[in-house]
């Protein structure tokens, strides 16, 4: 029987270096069903519209489509709404180091920028 495979280590730091990131791609019973609903959403829009990458005007294209909105947003995105998600986009993947932010990460930023359900989606 072999060992169980051990976990990565951070290789020690030299001044300057950038930080080692271990990343977790949470599983879906790790998820609460608002985020996993989200994904799920996002999915079906990569699909339906045959795209691979999503322009941030997109992305809050289908978060309204859940039913999530802020205070001060109107139906369509701003040119300020979408400068203030795509600024906090960057600030977080240089802080954690992530190149690219699982959609996980981006509904809970979304989550921080304000937006809220504002109408309960149906169980139909």
């Amino acid at each position: 029987m072999t060992p169980p495979k051990q976990r990565p280590t951070p290789p020690p730091r030299q001044d300057g270096d950038k930080p080692w990131v271990r990343t977790h791609t949470p599983r879906p019973d790790e998820l609460s069903r608002e985020t996993f609903e989200f994904i799920a959403a996002i999915d079906e829009y990569k699909r339906k519209h045959m795209r691979s990458f999503l322009s941030d005007r997109e992305v809050l294209a289908v978060l309204r489509t859940l039913g999530y909105g802020r205070a001060d947003a109107g139906a369509e995105p701003s040119a300020g709404e979408l400068a203030e998600y795509a600024d906090s986009r960057a600030r977080y993947r240089t802080e954690h180091g992530r190149l690219f932010p699982t959609w996980s990460e981006v509904f809970q930023l979304l989550l921080d920028l304000g937006y809220q359900r504002r109408e309960p989606r149906s169980a139909a």
